[in-house]
């Protein structure tokens, strides 16, 4: 099975706060990071089937232009929205409480933010949606930073301690080639066909 992902192009996020289910929308510079990401897409070859997007509007935005694209309906899809940061949704990175932050930074990815998710819950849901998919298929999903980054570790051995979401740039392209095992899950490799955007470097107050 292959599966693409698009992360969504940079936020429109003035007071650079923390988001997660915030529902931002685009950014100015919306055309020129979608059409570079959409043509390095499409210049694979790729033959999706079926598109799937997060319900946010960050990433509707970008998969309304891929549907134009690949002909393709839009199919808004829960388990592949991004991670709930609960209490520290809305406020700058600066402003979290200290103890949290050490909290957070001495366990990316199994610290459950307060009122929110852990990053092992987009494992979870992510990978339940994963494994529906059907095995001979080609697929797309538009999508965010932590369920891209929850495929790579879950599913394609990428280790805990290399935490990719703060690293990704905005409207990476990236191609998943997916096996299933005797587990019934699906598991394999992935490559990064775009890099797209850089995203800033995170201001974390410790």
């Amino acid at each position: 099975m292959i599966l693409w992902t698009i992360r969504h192009t940079k936020p429109y996020n003035p007071k650079d706060v923390c988001y997660g289910r915030l529902d931002f929308d685009v950014s100015p510079t919306f055309e020129e990071e979608s059409n570079g990401a959409l043509k390095a897409f499409l210049a694979t070859g790729a033959k999706p089937t079926r598109l799937f997007s997060s319900p946010l509007l960050r990433c509707l935005r970008l998969a309304e232009k891929a549907s134009t694209a690949t002909g393709l309906t839009i199919e808004k899809e829960d388990a592949i929205i991004e991670l709930n940061f609960g209490s520290w949704e809305g406020q700058k990175l600066t402003a979290v409480p200290r103890s949290e932050m050490q909290a957070w930074t001495s366990d990316l990815r199994g610290y459950r933010f307060p009122e929110g998710e852990s990053f092992y819950d987009i494992d979870k849901r992510a990978g339940k949606f994963l494994d529906s998919l059907p095995d001979d298929g080609e697929f797309l999903c538009i999508t965010h930073a932590g369920v891209i980054a929850a495929l790579q570790h879950s599913r394609c051995g990428l280790p805990d301690e290399v935490f990719v979401e703060g690293m990704f740039s905005y409207a990476m392209v990236t191609r998943f080639e997916f096996t299933r095992n005797s587990d019934g899950q699906y598991h394999g490799t992935f490559t990064k066909i775009h890099d797209g955007i850089p995203m800033p470097k995170l201001k974390m107050g410790v």
